[in-house]
């Protein structure tokens, strides 16, 4: 039994059709709130967010715990700013490779600072300092065993090659052979 073209032309559409119109349903539904919208009560509770700052010290105040830095890289929050950052006691600070505390950190230093930021409040976790990089760096010296310049190569005689080389060969009488034979002995 042959089945004809129109036949299997609409069972194809019908099976298309019906699982397409449930799955439209399905992305119809309206969307739930994201859990960071939601409040559930009065007060939200503040959000932690990590944060990096890399820039240069602009102050350090030892009394107050704090280092300010022009931040010219770092996360969003940071980048492109001066931020204060308070460091507790128990952060972890290293000034040109070795662990130090906070007072070891100057002002020009160039520093990496890691740490949490809630709401404005920047706290430090981890500080890498270094020295900052020399502007002008120093040329080196010219060393006073210079080698003087080699002379041009030229296409005429020198006047030393001109007077060493004669121009007739001598004749020698000692040079030329002889017929006679010499006594050996």
């Amino acid at each position: 039994m042959r089945i004809p073209r129109i036949a299997v032309v609409a069972a194809l559409a019908a099976a298309v059709t019906v699982p397409a119109s449930s799955v439209t349903a399905a992305y119809a539904r309206p969307a739930s709130q994201p859990s960071a919208v939601k409040s559930h009560g009065k007060h939200a509770k503040p959000v932690r967010q990590v944060f990096t700052a890399v820039g240069s010290v602009a102050v350090v105040d030892g009394a107050d715990a704090t280092v300010t830095v022009v931040a010219t890289a770092g996360t969003k929050g940071t980048r492109g700013r001066t931020v204060t950052i308070a460091v507790p006691a128990g952060a972890r600070i290293r000034v040109s490779g070795k662990g130090t505390g906070l007072a070891a950190v100057q002002q020009g230093f160039r520093i990496t600072v890691v740490g949490v930021r809630i709401d404005t409040a920047y706290t430090a976790s981890k500080i890498e300092a270094t020295a900052p990089r020399p502007k002008n760096r120093p040329k080196p010296a010219p060393s006073s065993s210079t080698t003087p310049p080699a002379p041009e190569p030229s296409t005429q005689p020198d006047e030393s090659v001109q007077r060493s080389m004669p121009s007739e060969p001598a004749e020698d009488p000692a040079d030329d052979p002889s017929d006679e034979p010499t006594e050996l002995g």
